[in-house]
């Protein structure tokens, strides 16, 4: 307590400040957030709690919502927050949002958030308190990223508490994001012996023995739930059972206790344990078998056993998340599929609005008679959780929906679009996973939903499932190297389609593109310079926005600086003008891109910069990424390979987590660059063999130069047969580069004249490359090499005096 008491005295004096207080289940981190709301309140605080649900049907960032209507009860928002934080504040089923940028409206909610908070804090201090983050949802946390927004000398806390052997991906980074300001940290230890003695005797009477005790504190490791179970098995069987018979854990523990309890009561104890960590007592009646008297009885059996507390009237909570785990976990899924359809049905009469707890339930029913509801109830959760921004919610919500939708069972003769229904479901779900980051499994749900327009015959619904697509992203959207040909060639066909409307066209073509982009194909470049035009004709900028991005991927980075420069300063100011701010990053990266390539290297890191805080403002998980890789490649030329080599490594799991296919293949590439730079690229083979079995000739030069390198002549020489052509796309400078590097040190001057003239285009390429996520010795320094394999020793001289200029301009960062 003492710990949390100095940070609130801080907090109030020059905050804001952050708390944290870990421990392992039942070791009171409750019980202590409990006491320290009260204390605060005495103090005149103004305390709002928030708790995370365990899977329970809760709608997203339910935390937030409870705490910040504890904050409007006392201090409503002002004129110019009160929109952007009206969906934490209502479950009520609403009409989706208006259409716009999601980065964007989800900034404007979350800066509103924490404005209005600094606002109610300066009539008296506030803390916000966050019980269970191990179970928060994605947009809990990502509000709790933004803790320290308020400005200096803002009297607020936040308190976060959470289970330290439970921390999943999303949770740990946004403790890493909290990490750099400076929380206070509560780790709470297991009781004492003599604490131990104390609870004991209290729960089992005077007469426990100190050796009873002592067992107790070693079988419990101090924990105070564990302990305070056990003292109530042991008053009521005795040391024999508490400390011998029941095996140690204290699920087994409660599965004693509760067997000393009627099977009536138990069967309501299971009932409420269905429907959730906490329940309304009149959903549990109009749910139960029994009569009304039979479950307020059970009700009280447990409040008597200490199973249950009542949080307020008419509403009871498990005394601890263990107890209900506890019951859930002896419970058939049969069974429990009836549970959740009667559960849902009661809700449907007493709570309606209540859209995530009715999907919630109807699903895990697993009836096909609730189906139907399933599919509506999903959807309408979708729809909240949409205008939460907690789009990884509305993703996993949809899949749901897609799953009861294939269970509902169509009566004979009934009229009805399924198909349609079908590919409306996959492209809400692809919308969804975009947005959330998601996009490799967005990719596989648009294939399902042309698969399925596919089999209708229907190019409607074929040209539905290829427009659901409406996000951009930095990465590439389908594995490298890889062109699905079944799907550009419907594509080529939906566009020789006359009478297309030109938004739907426009749209098309972008689709189009992105399936063979970074080829450099002329066709594709001539679709994408269709795209904008049409959006230009259109006057629909964020349709112009996306058409601009898919033509920015077809120029060249290091050839076409000037005119991907303009292109990234309009894109910019339509971003800024008309709120796309995943556009507006865009244009920012093009400009540095494009400065790099002009030779402009501090232009270039300041534009970076830029766009890297940009991307950490507006939460923009792929664009994040893609700044993480700059981070490290700025690194690997500044000369500090160690540092770089644990940024890639970095942001590759940044990649993974995102679901991306490129994040090992490019972890694998980045290393070889690395120890290019280091000349010890023969280390490099081992995984270089492992990307190359992946990914095949596509990366068959990163597996001929390290076999080169190693001294393994004759494979090397095997593989760079195999490996044709140069692609030309984002790799091409790095891929030409080892395969110059190859040929050299095989001393082979066969396709040298050829690699050559390819890279002399790029004498003044920067040594950043592939979008700025790699590096690369200067091509100059390539092409003095490779002048030398071939004789020309006066150009091979220019080349390497050329490539020394472009090194020392980039190797400082002043």
């Amino acid at each position: 307590m003492a710990l949390l008491a100095g940070a609130a005295d801080r907090a109030r004096a020059a905050g804001p400040g952050i708390a944290l207080v870990s421990g392992e289940a039942g070791l009171g981190k409750s019980a202590l957030l409990h006491r320290f709301r009260d204390r605060l309140r005495s103090e005149g605080w103004l305390v709002a709690v928030g708790h995370n649900a365990d899977a329970e049907g809760a709608p997203p960032a339910w935390a937030w919502a409870e705490a910040l209507r504890t904050v409007a009860a006392a201090v409503p928002p002002g004129p110019g927050a009160a929109a952007a934080v009206a969906p934490l504040l209502s479950d009520a089923d609403e009409p989706s949002r208006a259409a716009g940028d999601t980065a964007a409206g989800r900034f404007r909610m979350h800066r509103a958030v924490w404005q209005w908070l600094a606002e109610a804090a300066r009539e008296r201090p506030v803390c916000v308190v966050l019980d269970d983050l191990h179970w928060a949802d994605g947009e809990t946390l990502a509000l709790l990223a933004g803790a320290a927004e308020p400005p200096a000398g803002t009297p607020l806390l936040v308190v976060g508490a959470f289970r330290p052997d439970e921390v999943p991906g999303g949770l740990a980074d946004t403790l890493a994001l909290l990490a750099r300001r400076s929380p206070t940290r509560v780790v709470l230890p297991g009781l004492p012996e003599a604490a131990v003695a104390e609870v004991v005797r209290a729960l089992a009477g005077p007469e426990a023995d100190p050796a009873t005790v002592a067992a107790l504190a070693e079988r419990t490791g101090g924990n105070p739930f564990y302990v305070r179970e056990s003292a109530r098995l042991l008053g009521s069987e005795g040391a024999l059972v508490a400390l011998s018979d029941v095996p140690e854990g204290v699920r087994d523990v409660l599965r004693r206790r509760l067997g000393r309890l009627p099977d009536a009561v138990v069967s309501v104890l299971r009932l409420a344990a269905v429907a959730g960590r906490e329940c309304g007592v009149e959903v549990l009646v109009g749910a139960a078998d029994a009569g009304e008297d039979a479950v307020l009885d059970a009700l009280e059996a447990g409040l008597v056993a200490g199973l249950l507390v009542e949080p307020g009237p008419g509403r009871v909570r498990f005394a601890h998340a263990l107890v209900r785990d506890t019951l859930l976990a002896d419970l058939s899924r049969l069974r429990a599929a009836r549970m959740h359809g009667r559960i849902g049905q009661s809700l449907e009469r007493l709570a309606p609005d209540d859209v995530s707890g009715l999907a919630h339930h109807f699903v895990r029913a697993a009836s096909s008679a609730t189906a139907a509801k399933a599919v509506d109830y999903c959807v309408r959760a979708a729809d909240l959780a949409d205008r939460r921004f907690a789009h990884d919610t509305a993703a996993a919500l949809l899949v749901e929906a897609l799953a009861c939708f294939e269970r509902t069972p169509v009566p004979p003769g009934a009229a009805g679009d399924r198909d349609g229904e079908r590919v409306e479901l996959l492209g809400r779900l692809v919308r969804a996973q975009v947005r959330a980051g998601a996009v490799m499994a967005a990719r596989e749900t648009r294939g399902r939903a042309i698969e399925c327009a596919v089999g209708t015959g229907r190019e409607s619904l074929l040209i539905s499932a290829f427009t659901a697509w409406t996000e951009p992203s930095p990465w590439q959207t389908r594995p490298y190297g890889a062109v699905d040909r079944p799907v550009v060639a419907l594509l080529e066909r939906l566009l020789m389609r006359p009478g297309l409307e030109p938004a739907v066209r426009c749209r098309l073509l972008g689709a189009y593109a992105a399936e063979l982009s970074d080829a450099r194909i002329p066709r594709v470049r001539a679709a994408a310079r269709e795209a904008v035009a049409l959006a230009e004709g259109l006057g629909d900028p964020e349709l112009r926005a996306a058409a601009l991005v898919t033509l920015l991927r077809e120029l060249d980075p290091d050839l076409e600086g000037p005119e991907r420069a303009g292109l990234g300063r309009e894109l910019e100011r339509l971003g800024a003008a008309h709120e796309l701010p995943a556009h507006r990053w865009f244009g920012l990266f093009t400009r540095a891109t494009a400065a790099a390539a002009a030779g402009d290297a501090a232009g270039a890191r300041r534009l970076l910069g830029e766009a890297a805080e940009f991307s950490r403002s507006y939460r923009m998980p792929e664009a994040s990424a893609v700044s993480d890789c700059v981070t490290a490649t700025l690194a690997h030329v500044e000369g500090r390979p160690a540092q770089a080599e644990r940024l890639y490594a970095r942001a590759a799991e940044a990649m993974a987590r995102q679901g991306s296919p490129h994040a090992q293949g490019y972890l694998s590439v980045a290393v070889a660059t690395l120890r290019a730079s280091e000349g010890q690229l023969a280390r490099t083979l081992p995984a270089a063999r492992e990307a190359y079995e992946r990914y095949g000739p596509a990366v068959g030069d990163l597996l001929a130069v390290a076999l080169a390198e190693a001294g393994e002549a004759e494979e090397a020489r095997a593989v760079l047969e195999r490996c044709g052509p140069l692609r030309p796309d984002y790799f091409f400078r790095v891929f030409g580069t080892f395969r110059a590097m190859t040929l050299v040190a095989l001393g082979e001057r066969r396709g040298a004249p050829e690699l050559y003239a390819e890279l002399l285009p790029y004498r003044d390429a920067p040594p950043p490359a592939a979008g700025f996520t790699l590096a690369t010795r200067p091509v100059a320094h390539t092409l003095g090499e490779l002048a030398g394999l071939l004789g020309r020793e006066s150009e091979a001289a220019a080349h390497l005096e050329a490539a020394a200029r472009i090194t020392a301009r980039w190797r400082d960062p002043a």
